[in-house]
């Protein structure tokens, strides 16, 4: 239908103004409006919850200090670090993982205690196969080895109990089943039969061993769990460098090292699987809709033009 407009010239005719879709302007605002911000909670939320966790924990350390050892505890603080472990009593507003418990030295975690477990098994079958090596062994020096690893255990067995007992850590008394084999398997043997043995047993297990001893030095929140760590290290480092003075050491039967960046020896240029986010296909979804509703209103004016233009 057409309506007659005066032009100076006579009257044209002219097409009757369409109504525009209003509405897909609304959408597009609305869509814009969500995809924004769940595009970025999609994209950083991850993080953030990963920052907000280690702020946390950074302020639970601030709060408590990590209290070294002998230092007077807050005022109204359990005054026995052993009955702190062993209650889990943690400061307000601490929240630790599942597992772990506030001790006087700071937190205490799974980890701890499997290193201290660990270091208690190693001298329940390590002193006892340097005394082993006194009257089986065939080469002096195997003698004196075994003999320097039974004083250095006797004296760090004693460190980890005393230690543990602080920390209410509950402690084995006897060596793993797979200790005990290799103890079974030296017992029987003399003379280089048992020297191979010896060296090849100890320097692997003090390899195992030193891998997680390291770990704990390096990385744990208890402060007396590091301190005694720094000894263990010490001691197991001493241990593998004596154990190689033997000279019989098969180094080709040792595990190979493996890259820190991949522990799991897959192929360092891999991607990683990323996870799907609820908020990002919202988001998606929304920036698609905002851009089909712009698309249209463009498309919308180009034919509104060219059909004005054909008259």
């Amino acid at each position: 239908m057409y309506t007659v407009e005066p032009d100076g010239a006579g009257a044209r005719p002219w097409p009757r103004r369409r109504t525009w879709p209003w509405w897909l302007l609304i959408v597009a605002a609305v869509g814009v409006i969500l995809a924004v911000p769940n595009l970025r909670t999609a994209l950083t939320g991850s993080q953030a919850g990963s920052a907000g966790t280690a702020g946390n924990a950074g302020g639970a350390a601030q709060q408590n200090a990590y209290a070294p050892a002998g230092a007077a505890p807050p005022a109204g603080a359990a005054t026995n670090p052993v009955q702190v472990a062993a209650t889990g009593a943690q400061p307000i507003g601490t929240a630790l993982p599942a597992g772990w418990t506030m001790t006087s030295f700071g937190p205490l975690g799974p980890v701890d205690r499997e290193f201290l477990t660990k270091v208690r098994q190693a001298g329940l079958w390590e002193g006892p196969a340097g005394e082993m090596a006194q009257t089986r062994a065939g080469d002096e020096r195997v003698k004196e080895v075994g003999r320097q690893l039974a004083t250095d255990h006797k004296g760090l067995d004693q460190q980890v109990r005393q230690v543990s007992a602080q920390l209410g850590v509950q402690l084995p008394n006897k060596p793993s089943d797979e200790q005990q084999g290799w103890l079974n398997e030296m017992e029987p043997q003399t003379g280089s039969t048992f020297d191979d043995i010896f060296a090849n047993r100890l320097r692997a297990a003090h390899g195992k061993v030193f891998a997680l001893v390291s770990q704990i030095r390096s990385g744990t929140r208890n402060e007396l769990v590091r301190t005694f760590a720094q000894t263990a290290v010490s001691v197991v480092m001493k241990h593998m460098t004596l154990l190689e003075s033997i000279g019989n050491v098969n180094f080709g039967a040792l595990p190979e090292p493996v890259s820190a960046a991949n522990p799991a020896t897959k192929a360092s240029n891999s991607t990683p699987a990323v996870a799907i986010q609820p908020n990002a296909v919202w988001a998606v979804g929304g920036l698609a809709l905002a851009i089909g509703a712009f698309a249209a209103f463009r498309i919308f004016r180009g034919t509104r033009g060219r059909r004005r233009a054909a008259y």
